[in-house]
């Protein structure tokens, strides 16, 4: 359940950026509604660091992992919106009504949760694929062993049908410079049935 600001009037942007400068919690702007982002579970929590990490020793020269407090404008929709990870290659660039948005990652990571599953691989996927910079969009499942991973072809274009790694699988991605192993991403997380180990 996703919990939203009341305003007497839907909410412009600049309301936003108000409301989220003052705010403990995270929002999102969807459509003139200023909507708070859930907390994760233990294992959502550790498994967006733990791929996060991944990331950040894997990372090519020119780009950085950034955390799940980078905010991104999508222009397609006139968005606001948060992720659970990103990598950036090169500057950040924002919009100009937005400083602390960017416009240009190269991945976009979601850990999924029963609550935000639905929105993840389709709304707001389809909103981060709408960025001309990003090469995959990447879904880490937080109740199973399994990753998805969406991609962007040479010529631009994104791929009909993600790519899915199960257990004694790896993938890579265009940022990184190797390989991460499903064990990395899971181990003292999920056991191999899909369990949870912080419980």
């Amino acid at each position: 359940m996703k919990a939203t600001l009341s305003l007497p009037r839907q909410a412009a942007y600049a309301d936003y950026l108000a409301a989220e400068q003052d705010s403990e919690r995270r929002h999102e702007f969807i459509d003139g509604v200023i909507v708070a982002m859930a907390g994760g579970s233990y294992e959502h929590n550790a498994l967006a660091l733990r791929v996060g990490a991944l990331f950040g020793v894997r990372m090519a020269r020119g780009c950085l992992a950034y955390s799940p407090d980078q905010r991104f404008w999508i222009e397609a929709t006139a968005r606001g919106r948060y992720s659970d990870g990103s990598i950036i290659c090169g500057k950040p660039a924002s919009p100009a009504h937005d400083a602390q948005a960017v416009t240009n990652p190269s991945v976009i990571l979601e850990v999924l949760s029963p609550t935000t599953a639905g929105n993840d691989d389709r709304d707001k996927r389809r909103d981060f694929q709408s960025l001309a910079s990003l090469k995959a969009y990447v879904l880490v499942a937080q109740d199973a062993r399994w990753v998805k991973v969406y991609r962007r072809t040479e010529r631009g274009a994104w791929r009909d049908e993600p790519d899915i790694y199960r257990d004694g699988d790896s993938f890579e991605l265009p940022t990184l410079t190797r390989a991460i192993t499903l064990d990395e991403v899971y181990s003292d997380i999920l056991d191999a049935s899909g369990r949870s180990l912080l419980r």
